[in-house]
């Protein structure tokens, strides 16, 4: 038995696996696959580097790029402790206890804080102010009394900006860049991809959250059937604009049929002929996955372009 058990006295915490549970909290995977838009924002900019210098600044970029979203899926976690228990999600370790939320919130604004300054320093203003709006909508999207995921319509567009096209604009601007229009093009696409994501977590998450009496736009359309029509609608929107956007800024074909198959793929996955649970499962199992994959090859596509 050892002495601290024989004093009464918890063992000695173990710092460097609270800061590893902290960084897990806030959910890396999930924020390196919309950190890939940050890196698509800055690939639209770029016209001749040498790959040493892109691999320094893909690594540096997409590093604190990732700080920025897990700001946003920390504090997620934070305030979403009931219906995640309810849900049994692995991923919300303050739900799971492993956490505690005064360590989340501290670790949650360290992060924010750090990736902030980051682009405040290597985008100028616009960095600044663009990261601080992310990870101002980040926070207002779930803690209360804002709590925008409760909002009707808020909930969706929201997640259209913070985790869409506000990243694209970010990226642009990274070591003197600027928007172009592919940038504005991409940055509306992925507005309304990020919003189709977030129908998708709604729709999946449609159960726990009406059990958990979270108000979420789809819940508050009272059926499934009635949000899956609402989601459809809006993606055929989100496709539609798609298509004019790249033909107004006369985008190349290739990253374009990209981000239209990523649109449809999502539009056929949220028909009621697809069950809840398949929805649920590919939101949250695979979805990260494919999303770094379908970054990866617009990155290339964006270069060769």
């Amino acid at each position: 038995m050892s002495e601290e058990t024989l004093s009464g006295q918890p063992p000695p915490v173990a710092y460097p696996i609270m800061i590893w549970k902290l960084f897990l909290n806030c959910r890396p995977w999930n924020a390196a696959s919309w950190a890939s838009l940050v890196i698509l924002g800055w690939a639209t900019t770029l016209r001749e580097f040498t790959l040493p210098e892109f691999f320094m600044n893909f690594v540096v970029l997409g590093f604190f790029s990732v700080l920025l979203n897990g700001f946003s899926f920390a504090v997620n976690n934070i305030f979403d402790v009931e219906e995640d228990r309810l849900a049994g999600k692995t991923s919300n370790l303050v739900a799971a206890e492993e956490v505690s939320v005064k360590g989340a919130i501290a670790f949650s604004s360290i992060i924010g804080i750090i990736s902030a300054a980051f682009f405040a320093y290597t985008c100028g203003l616009e960095g600044a102010l663009l990261s601080l709006a992310c990870l101002i909508l980040g926070l207002l999207y779930s803690a209360p009394p804002f709590r925008l995921k409760e909002k009707p319509l808020l909930d969706v567009v929201s997640h259209g900006f913070f985790l869409g096209s506000l990243l694209v604009l970010l990226g642009a601007y990274f070591r003197g860049g600027s928007p172009n229009n592919m940038t504005y093009a991409y940055a509306l696409a992925f507005f309304f991809i990020s919003c189709i994501f977030q129908l998708q977590n709604m729709l999946g998450d449609y159960v726990f959250d009406s059990d958990a009496g979270v108000k979420t736009s789809i819940v508050r359309l009272g059926s499934l059937e009635k949000g899956r029509i609402a989601s459809s609608m809006f993606i055929l929107i989100g496709i539609t604009l798609t298509v004019v956007a790249a033909w107004r800024f006369n985008i190349d074909w290739l990253p374009v049929a990209i981000l239209l198959f990523m649109q449809v793929l999502n539009f056929l996955l949220i028909q009621p002929k697809t069950p809840v649970y398949v929805v649920y499962v590919y939101q949250k199992k695979v979805q990260p996955y494919l999303m770094i994959c379908w970054g990866v090859i617009l990155l290339l596509a964006t270069l060769a372009s």
